[in-house]
Formats: C-alpha cells, structure tokens, sequence
C-alpha cells in the first residue's frame, strides 16, 4: 500500500500557479473586431428601420408588427452598444488611475 501511494505521489506534477497573458495585441484586436461587428449589425438594424418605416408611411407596407420587431431590435442593439462603450471607458478610466 505504501509503495503505491509513493508511486503516485512521485508521479504527481506540481501545479504551476502561473498566470500568462498575451505577448502580442491579440486580445485586443479580437475585443475590437468584436466592437466593430457590433457596431455593423445597429447600423444596420437604424436603416432598415429607416427603409421599413418609409415603406409604412408611404403605404407600400402596411405590416405593423414588422417594424415594431425591427424597431424593438434596433433599440436593444443600440442600448447593448452603449453598455460596452459605457463599459470600454469605465476600464479606460481605471487604468489611467493605475500609478506607474
């Protein structure tokens, strides 16, 4: 029994406790790929809003429900894009506050 925990414990790896980061910016450019989509998609979301909202009031269409979904999406995307921003500035706050 003891030669058998010894066995194990000998092959047993320490665990490192070791936090790594990045070397290059490819965190960065990922967040900022992601920013940038997100920005595309309320884009968008505003002109097809501006085109389904044209269309209602013209009288080339007159489905309602259409463009209260597209305006319900255009609104949450926007507010969505505002929290990352509020977000991004608040950790640009934070560490122009970090002593060097």
């Amino acid at each position: 029994m003891i030669e058998a925990i010894n066995m194990i414990s000998n092959n047993i790896q320490p665990i490192k406790n070791e936090i790594t980061y990045p070397i290059d910016d490819s965190a960065f450019k990922i967040s900022l790929d992601a920013a940038k989509e997100l920005l595309n998609k309320t884009i968008e979301a505003e002109n097809e809003i501006e085109k389904l909202t044209f269309e209602f009031m013209t009288g080339k269409n007159d489905n309602v429900h259409e463009l209260m979904i597209a305006q319900e999406k255009s609104s949450i995307l926007l507010q969505f894009t505002m929290q990352v921003r509020n977000g991004v500035m608040t950790a640009y706050q934070e560490i122009m506050k970090i002593p060097v």
